[in-house]
């Protein structure tokens, strides 16, 4: 697999292969496409000004030892109780843990009891 990244302000198609704006994946049939089109005139400038980043990932993960392990921060749960309906119900939108669902419904249940959140949280619970 390979990453592109596209700093430009435009959506480029190069060599037939679409190269939106920010981190693409490609698949190698892909990939090859756009490497075989790094030396056309118009891409050369591009890559030079490290504004179209082409790296190839397989290879990094290759090199990686396999006892190397990311670890992330934990996700944060909004606090619905101290937003009013419309932020709460837009921060519940974006959750798609059902554990945190299930604990902000009980929650909201037992103090607030605001219809308009706890419809919310429900219809993301089924």
């Amino acid at each position: 697999m390979v990453k592109v990244e596209n700093k430009t302000q435009f959506n480029r198609v190069i060599n037939g292969v679409m190269i939106k704006r920010g981190s693409n994946e490609l698949l190698q049939k892909e990939a090859n496409k756009v490497k075989k089109a790094l030396v056309d005139p118009l891409i050369k400038p591009l890559v030079a000004d490290g504004q179209l980043i082409v790296e190839d990932v397989s290879q990094i993960a290759k090199d990686t030892p396999a006892t190397s392990a990311t670890t992330y921060a934990p996700i944060e749960t909004p606090d619905v109780a101290n937003m009013n309906v419309a932020d709460a119900t837009n921060a519940i939108r974006t959750i798609s843990d059902e554990s945190v669902l299930e604990a902000l419904l009980k929650s909201e249940t037992t103090s607030a009891n605001r219809k308009g959140v706890v419809d919310v949280i429900k219809a993301k619970l089924k």
